[in-house]
């Protein structure tokens, strides 16, 4: 009897240390997994939270460009940093921080829009100069810096015009003219009156950067939202496009929508838009 009951106590006391140990193992196992759970638990939360922040934070529409001054408003891109908004609006951080109330420079947020200050010229001073400079209306700004969605810029036009500035484009830079006519007819459909949402401009769709870059290459002060400056900027790009793809239609109609550089390092992706240029073409001849 007595041995029975030792036997039971032993039996009872291994299965006590059993469980203790299951437990511990099971928390050993257990560690790991829900750090990993927490942490990744914690990268969901910031990520949404970052995202409903993004949306939901305020537009620098109280932003304050000093007196004789006015704003362009620019709508933040993703990627955008505001060092290199300052560069390419011929500008410094601390002015674009200080206008638009900005205490950390390194805090922007996609679709968050930006004052970039000018100076408004008065009558007086425009009518020393170039008018199209001084008006408020301009789609460039005095430092060359093109607008992003200034409809009020865009010129009117009809699908006359436009044809007959594209013949006249096409044999100033010396591109093809149905090449010319046909994108101009995909990007547009020969209307200068409009914007893309990506921020494409007018009968040639021209970005406001491509804009600037092509000003800068020719040292010119062509304005995409003027009908004719808009065409001759199209030729242009086509004709530097011709150029740097040695006359290959194909890469020259990918890379105009696409950009040159894309071409060169990943290839021709989109043939839905260069099949459709390329018939065009065939009857516009």
């Amino acid at each position: 009897m007595e041995n029975e009951l030792t036997q039971d106590s032993k039996a009872t006391e291994h299965k006590r240390i059993q469980k203790r140990m299951n437990i511990r193992l099971l928390h050993y196992l257990c560690m790991p997994i829900c750090k990993q759970m927490v942490l990744l638990m914690l990268t969901l939360l910031l990520l949404l939270g970052s995202v409903l922040f993004s949306h939901t934070s305020p537009d620098a529409y109280a932003a304050n460009p000093g007196a004789g001054n006015a704003c362009s408003w620019y709508r933040i891109h993703f990627g955008d940093t505001l060092g290199g908004i300052a560069w390419n609006t011929r500008t410094t951080i601390q002015r674009l921080a200080y206008v638009n109330g900005i205490r950390n420079v390194n805090l922007i947020f996609a679709g968050q829009a930006l004052c970039l200050p000018y100076a408004v010229r008065t009558t007086a001073s425009v009518s020393g100069g170039s008018a199209s400079g001084g008006r408020t209306n301009s789609g460039m700004l005095p430092s060359g810096y093109v607008r992003w969605y200034a409809y009020n810029a865009l010129q009117w036009s009809t699908q006359t015009q436009v044809v007959s500035l594209l013949h006249q484009a096409a044999w100033r830079y010396n591109v093809p003219a149905n090449l010319l006519l046909a994108v101009a007819w995909q990007e547009s459909g020969w209307n200068q009156h409009v914007i893309a949402r990506d921020g494409g401009i007018g009968a040639m769709q021209i970005m406001p950067y491509t804009a600037v870059v092509l000003n800068q290459m020719t040292r010119t002060r062509l304005d995409p939202y003027k009908l004719q400056d808009n065409i001759n900027l199209g030729a242009l790009y086509l004709h530097t496009l011709w150029t740097n793809f040695h006359g290959n239609s194909t890469q020259v109609i990918s890379a105009y929508n696409e950009g040159g550089w894309n071409v060169v390092h990943r290839g021709i992706f989109n043939w839905r838009y260069v099949n459709n240029v390329q018939a065009l073409m065939q009857r516009l001849r």
